[in-house]
């Protein structure tokens, strides 16, 4: 087949350089309508319909609006109850109620909580320093807004009500009266990057018409800033590391082929792979996402391998006294099935992945399998056509008289291999014993994620969220959801109090830095009204008491921010809000089957209430856990189907057994280093053992493929062996080092999924070299000398 389709690649090269021109072109023209999402509903969808924690969430934010969505300006200086302190942060909260996609913004200096009126028995819920729209409502402002000054008397009856009133206190202001927070609740429909990132920009322009006094900060915090802040970071890491990588692939291809066509025609063929791919996920309306971002540099990856085999053969041939029309033809027929095999193989595996349950993953799955065979289609196609018009790389050096040398790194390889042959036992318990002290450290890894997690601890978004959670109560939610079939069900004060009981409860654990539902609205005015902070402990007596309570507040100032947020209409479903910290899935599922028992006890049966826990924290945490095994899964999948086409395509059932120990040491060392160096295994790192696999694959076949080629020559084990050596053995170990050089690079970055990349796919290419040139030839050694011998 292959003979055929050397005569048609060199017949109409002409038309094949072109076409691949012309779908370069118009792939590259697609690349700026490429989308990036990067929300993490995305691991909560299942390719089921029925997913009862995704279809949940989603009702549960319809009714109760979505605490994802909520932008939180950190405030930080000596005393932010000064008076020009607070008219600052009024100004600013009631211009932020202006901006487009904003439904809602409330500052310590514009809540409305109840506390006692100027009168017994009295109570006002009105923002202490004053309404800017008391009468004359949004039309009668104008920007920037300029309200009264706040008179000293005020701004300090305002820090004593902030100081004992638990709802704003360690939420909106910290005790220490240094730290508060200015909230901005963009619209439930906004979930779009790109309108996320306007209506962040559009915040961060309100800041500056409203300077702060000297030692005061702005700093902009709350998962839509975060997830912005990611995206940025993703692009520019994509167009400054990615183009100097490039470049360092680039000197290091001219260091080894010394001529243009070792340079420019791998780094063309894969620059087409990866915009094909990206043109086609345009096309299919797939955006760039938390999973799929690895995508060019895999197809990178595995692309440019292949090519450097190419062109690797075709330097051998020329060696051999072919003219290099001919030696591209045989390059084509040898190399080009070896690189079909790699390429079938490698796409399966990760096509596999469309068993698996997860969305995003099953995507994934096809997307990098039509990578590899895009970088495939571009070596087998416009590699070798280009190459007709260029003068052929070469890997060996002549003598004046004519006479080939052995270039070292071929001497170099032959003599290690000839070294290892000589003592193939010890070479095999040495790499077992090493690749089982990886796997003991890789018991060690962690199944855990956090959203700073790519964020370096001195990134300004990692410190104003970890200040947040110091000092206020925290911005990642965990909601928990008690309905009841019955009207004004949840009106019963023995429902109430066990409510409140379940916040104390929660309060009481570590990871949680505060709970709000709709009754410390209700105490809170119960207390007003008593002017006694002691009834703010008091459940109410009777449901008339919770319906006066809850009537009081109806027409509250704020009611968006306020108890609507926390019981419907009809009082069928309550809301308990809780804040956590960056713990980590580990500990927010713990956190979960805690709760769970706590709800288990305080709703029974017999009390008419269903509960159910939800919320980004919680249910991300969930979804993870479950996307971690089904990539497990799915990958040990990967190799079972290797394992059976190596088999069929070699005829030979040893071929596919030998080959699962050195496609399997690249993935357990990594995953050793991951336990050595405690890194957790998340949604950063779980992917790279997609590639771990699709490198070791690449290298070990090809290493095969060669062998069997030699192998039909002699009858000599050994020979074949070493012959592989020096006719596969340089690409192999060429192609690894120019990738690890590339990789550190990559190193240098700030961005931490972008360095833990970097780092891992460097130990997983340390790897494959061990095995594919270290344990591979020695367990063909010890299985076909047997067979000689016999």
């Amino acid at each position: 087949m292959f003979r055929i389709l050397a005569d048609f690649i060199l017949h109409y090269r002409v038309t094949l350089l072109a076409s691949v021109a012309i779908l370069f072109v118009a792939s590259s023209a697609l690349l700026p309508s490429l989308q990036f999402d990067f929300t993490p509903q995305q691991l909560f969808r299942s390719s089921h319909d029925d997913d009862r924690n995704a279809v949940y969430r989603e009702s549960f934010a319809a009714r109760f609006g979505r605490e994802d969505n909520l932008i939180a300006v950190l405030v930080d200086g000596p005393d932010i109850f000064r008076p020009d302190v607070l008219a600052t942060l009024r100004d600013l909260t009631f211009d932020l109620r202006y901006l487009e996609h904003i439904k809602d913004a409330q500052s310590v200096a514009t809540v409305a909580i109840p506390r006692p009126g100027s009168e017994p028995g009295a109570m006002t819920v009105d923002p202490i320093v004053g309404d800017l729209l008391a009468g004359a409502g949004h039309d009668g402002l104008s920007r920037p807004v300029r309200g009264p000054p706040v008179e000293a008397a005020l701004a300090e009856k305002l820090a004593e009500l902030a100081g004992g009133e638990p709802l704003i206190a360690g939420r909106l202001a910290s005790a220490d009266r240094q730290t508060s927070l200015v909230l901005a609740w963009i619209g439930d429909e906004v979930q779009d990057i790109n309108v996320l990132k306007a209506v962040v920009g559009a915040l961060k322009e309100s800041l500056t018409l409203y300077p702060l006094p000297e030692g005061y900060t702005y700093r902009v915090s709350g998962i839509p800033a975060l997830r912005v802040e990611i995206v940025d970071n993703l692009r520019r890491e994509q167009l400054t590391f990615i183009p100097m990588t490039g470049f360092v692939y680039l000197l290091v291809l001219l260091f080894l082929f010394r001529r243009p066509s070792g340079v420019l025609l791998p780094l063309g063929t894969v620059a087409f792979a990866v915009t094909a791919t990206m043109a086609i996920m345009v096309l299919t309306d797939f955006p760039i996402n938390i999973i799929n971002n690895i995508l060019p540099p895999l197809i990178f990856i595995i692309g440019i391998s292949d090519s450097i085999h190419m062109l690797t053969r075709q330097a051998e041939e020329i060696e051999h006294g072919m003219s290099p029309i001919e030696a591209t033809r045989s390059m084509i027929r040898h190399a080009g099935g070896a690189c079909l095999l790699t390429t079938t193989t490698t796409a399966v595996g990760f096509l596999s992945l469309i068993s698996a349950d997860t969305e995003i993953l099953k995507n994934f799955g096809w997307q990098a399998g039509l990578g590899v065979m895009l970088a495939y289609a571009g070596t087998l196609f416009f590699l070798p056509a280009a190459l007709t018009y260029m003068r052929p790389a070469r890997r060996v050096k002549f003598s004046a008289t004519g006479d080939r040398q052995t270039p070292l790194l071929e001497k170099f390889l032959t003599g290690t291999g000839s070294s290892l042959l000589d003592r193939p036992w010890t070479v095999l318990t040495v790499s077992l014993l090493i690749a089982l002290g990886f796997g003991v450290m890789g018991t060690r890894v962690n199944i855990d994620t956090t959203i700073l997690e790519v964020f370096h601890e001195s990134h300004p978004a990692h410190i104003a969220t970890r200040h947040i959670e110091e000092k206020l109560g925290g911005i990642l939610p965990v909601e928990i959801s008690l309905e009841a079939k019955e009207f004004d069900h949840f009106k019963d004060p023995e429902l109430v109090a066990k409510i409140y009981a379940l916040q104390r409860f929660a309060q009481a654990k570590s990871e949680v830095l505060s709970t709000e539902s709709f009754v410390d609205y209700h105490q809170a005015t119960r207390a007003a009204l008593l002017a006694d902070p002691a009834e703010r402990t008091r459940m109410p007596d009777s449901r008339e008491q919770v319906e006066q309570l809850h009537l009081l507040l109806a027409d509250a100032p704020d009611t968006q921010s306020g108890v609507g947020r926390f019981v419907t209409g009809d009082f069928r479903n309550v809301r308990v809000l809780l804040r956590v910290g960056d713990v980590g899935a580990r500990r927010q599922l713990r956190l979960g089957d805690e709760l769970n028992a706590e709800l288990a006890r305080l709703f029974g049966p017999e009390s008419g209430v269903t509960y159910f826990l939800t919320g980004d924290a919680y249910v991300a945490s969930a979804a993870l856990n479950s996307f971690i095994h089904d990539l497990f899964y799915s990958l040990l999948m990967a190799i079972v189907v290797i394992f059976l086409m190596l088999t069929l395509v070699f005829r030979s059932i040893k071929l596919g057994l030998i080959s699962l120990l050195p496609n399997s040491i690249p993935l357990i060392m990594t995953f050793g280093y991951m336990g050595i160096m405690g890194i957790d295994l998340n949604t950063s790192t779980v992917i790279i053992f997609a590639i771990s696999l699709g490198i070791a694959v690449d290298d070990s076949i090809h290493f095969f493929a060669r062998f069997k080629e030699e192998m039909a020559k002699t009858d000599d084990t050994r020979e074949a062996i070493l012959a592989t050596y020096f006719g596969a053995g340089r690409a192999i170990l060429l192609t690894s080092v120019m990738l690890l050089v590339g990789l550190i690079v990559l190193v240098m970055s700030d961005f931490m999924p972008t360095r833990q990349f970097a780092i891992l796919t460097g130990i997983t290419i340390f790897g494959a070299i061990l095995a594919d040139l270290f344990l591979l030839p020695v367990l063909l050694y010890l299985v076909y000398r047997r067979e000689e011998r016999s």
